[in-house]
This record gives C-alpha cells, structure tokens and sequence, in this order.
C-alpha cells in the first residue's frame, strides 16, 4: 500500500511537473510578459513600478500566494525572486540589462519610474 502511494505520489508530481512547464515556460513564438514576484519584495516593486511606468502590458503571479505562481517558480527552475519571462527569454533576478533588453528585443522601450 505504501508503495502504491509512492507510485502515485511520483506520478502526480511528474505531471505537475509536465503541466507547469507547458504553461510557464516560454514557447518558441512568445511575445508575452510574465514575471513571478512576492508582495514584500522591494525589487519586486521596483519592477512593477517600472513596467507600469514605461507602459508595458504584463502578467503576475505571485510565488507565495498562488498555485501557477508555485508552478511557474518550479517550472523556471527559478531560486530567487523576481523571475521575468520576457518573450523567449527568462531574467533571473533584477536584472535591469537584461529585462531591458529582453523587453527591446520584443519592442518595449525600458524607462523606470522616477524615485520617490
């Protein structure tokens, strides 16, 4: 019985898995903008800010709050927070040249909120 659990267990793992990846990681023709965040993170904040103030369309998920924001954390294989999906590309961490090229590769110019 306890093997039959197990069994179970790794199956459904193995398809949470396969499920996650199919929707989190991008496809070959992506031109959206995910980025995977928590509410308390300050470059978190910073992010939205600047996304927000360069008037660019994005998606959220938040990784302590959220089923999809768990999965798509695990499918990116990500460690830390923020994960930006920008088209085909994935920005680990703030990481302001790459999300800025990332989002001009897509044609989004890049500018960050004025400091408050």
């Amino acid at each position: 019985m306890v093997l039959g659990s197990a069994l179970f267990l790794a199956l459904l793992l193995l398809r949470l898995d396969k499920y996650a990846a199919l929707v989190h990681r991008p496809s070959e023709t992506s031109t959206k903008i995910v980025i995977y965040t928590t509410e308390r993170c300050p470059h978190c904040k910073k992010l939205r800010r600047d996304l927000a103030a360069s008037a660019i369309p994005y998606k959220e998920y938040d990784v302590e709050k959220t089923l999809q924001g768990q999965l798509g954390f695990w499918a990116l294989r990500a460690r830390g927070i923020p994960v930006s999906v920008i088209g085909l590309k994935i920005v680990y961490d703030f990481r302001i040249e790459g999300i800025q090229k990332a989002l001009a590769d897509l044609g989004y110019p890049y500018r960050p909120a004025a400091q408050n």
